[in-house]
């Protein structure tokens, strides 16, 4: 059944809320990598250690259950550093590295010569129910752009929106997995999103990214595809094409709010091409979810009438939905 988080509650009815139940398992692979003594550190922490950094020269740092706690009496060295790498079995050109199907991910940063002197590691969770209060909206015909700001809980939603997706549609829904954050590092997807199928994207995604959108598109029948941060030409392209063949697309944007996208040149072509206040056509996306904080969703379920009403001057009004106590 998992590991219980949090009992969320919308009007009368209750959303349970519970990390997959391979996440001990999960977690313990990552605790393996670490050196002893950060290990030793952070393990009590498990179900509410959220980030890890890794500096060379500097303390080890670590979040859980939102505190930062700073070890003062040691100072991370390049032998640190070298046995998490060398156990991670280094980084793609993007300089982030995963764990074979974990939802963790390990990023780095380098010197002038190349050489690690830093590195972040977040703990992935595969977070289930989160997206019920959206499931009415999912399970109806229609695409769905998600925009919020970081450390808001995005990509967590959209593993859950997956699961929820996977159980209508079963494999016709295609996940283009561009940093392997929905599905986990490796070749194996994670169990939480199954029966989806994902197309994993090679670097650099700037590149790639609509072309995997290209092909789960032309290649495999889906009846929704989804994607994490669209905001590249190409891909940006592929959703307005995706929209026009009938196939649904579930992706996320970055932006704090629907005026952030309209501000978005590059996002413009799925947004109806506003010019002049008004919309030259129907936009690729029939809904639009604000991400306000974790858990925290602000729904537009007609997405055109919302842009309308910003074009000329005024407030959409949203649904609340979520935890907002």
């Amino acid at each position: 059944m998992g590991v219980p988080v949090v009992e969320e509650k919308q009007d009368v009815n209750v959303t349970r809320v519970w990390v997959h139940e391979r996440f001990p398992e999960e977690f313990a692979r990552l605790m393996e990598r670490l050196p002893p003594w950060v290990r030793v550190e952070v393990e009590a922490h498990r179900d509410s250690l959220d980030e890890i950094v890794l500096d060379l020269g500097k303390p080890l740092i670590y979040t859980a259950a939102d505190q930062v706690y700073i070890l003062e009496s040691r100072t991370v060295n390049k032998d640190d550093l070298s046995y998490l790498t060398h156990r991670l079995g280094g980084f793609k050109e993007n300089n982030r590295a995963g764990l074979e199907g974990t939802l963790h991910r390990v990023s780095r940063i380098q010197d002038a010569y190349g050489e690690t002197v830093g590195v972040t590691i977040r703990i992935g969770r595969f977070v289930m129910g989160v997206a019920e209060p959206l499931r009415p909206w999912l399970e109806q015909s229609g695409s769905m752009l998600v925009v919020g700001p970081p450390r808001t809980g995005k990509t967590t939603l959209l593993r859950d929106i997956v699961r929820i997706l996977a159980g209508r549609y079963g494999p016709r829904v295609a996940v283009v997995d561009t940093s392997n954050e929905i599905g986990g590092d490796g070749k194996l997807t994670h169990p939480g999103i199954s029966p989806a199928r994902r197309l994993q994207v090679p670097d650099p995604p700037s590149k790639n990214q609509g072309w995997v959108i290209y092909q789960a598109i032309a290649n495999h029948s889906p009846e929704v595809v989804v994607a994490d941060e669209i905001g590249y030409n190409e891909d940006v392209f592929q959703c307005l094409t995706a929209s026009r063949r009938g196939v649904r697309v579930v992706a996320t944007a970055h932006g704090e709010t629907i005026l952030d996208l309209l501000e978005n040149p590059v996002l413009l072509p799925i947004l109806g091409d506003p010019n002049e206040g008004r919309r030259r056509s129907r936009p690729s996306f029939a809904m639009c979810l604000e991400v306000r904080g974790k858990g925290k969703f602000v729904l537009y379920p007609d997405f055109a009438e919302a842009l309308d009403t910003l074009l000329s001057g005024g407030e959409p009004e949203g649904l609340q939905l979520g935890r907002w106590d």
